[in-house]
């Protein structure tokens, strides 16, 4: 019986560990990347992006669809990284999902001003932004010196993209 308890103590503090570590990360589930930029196959994957983003003219849904290419670029760029001779096309990954984040933003702006409700997709940029930024710096962290500088100038992108997305809505 003395057995059994001494494990149950360290199922708890395991527990207890994991759980400190998981409120200190920003909850967000980030989407599948599907095919990456490494495939011979990406030209449709990107064909197929450019079509639908050429057939949403609603700005809301637009700044939706921006925020899903955000994510799902940055989770492919993070893919990318864990393959070693890969580091330079995760960081330009990462980079054009900043961009399409840049796009969510303004697009999320422009339906606020035709008077639409934006608070949740304000939400999502949001916590969305946090992911990004913290999942950028991890990476940053086990990155050589010439890319380690590229995505903490990411990070910093990110970190205004937060700043845009707090001041679209009132908390």
């Amino acid at each position: 019986a003395a057995f059994a308890q001494e494990e149950e103590l360290t199922i708890k503090e395991a527990t207890v560990s994991a759980d400190a570590k998981t409120s200190k990360s920003v909850e967000y589930q980030q989407p599948y990347p599907g095919i990456l930029p490494d495939s011979p196959l990406y030209f449709l994957k990107a064909l197929r992006d450019r079509i639908v983003d050429f057939l949403i003219a609603d700005p809301l849904k637009k700044a939706d669809f921006y925020l899903l290419q955000a994510d799902k670029r940055l989770n492919g760029g993070v893919s990318l990284f864990h393959r070693k001779d890969k580091h330079s096309l995760a960081e330009s990954t990462i980079s054009k999902g900043e961009n399409y984040f840049e796009k969510a933003i303004s697009k999320a702006i422009e339906a606020k001003q035709q008077g639409m409700n934006i608070d949740d997709i304000s939400r999502r940029l949001r916590t969305s932004s946090r992911k990004h930024k913290e999942v950028i710096k991890e990476l940053a962290a086990n990155a050589d010196a010439k890319t380690k500088e590229s995505l903490m100038a990411l990070v910093k992108r990110a970190a205004d993209f937060e700043k845009k997305a707090d001041s679209l809505t009132p908390k």
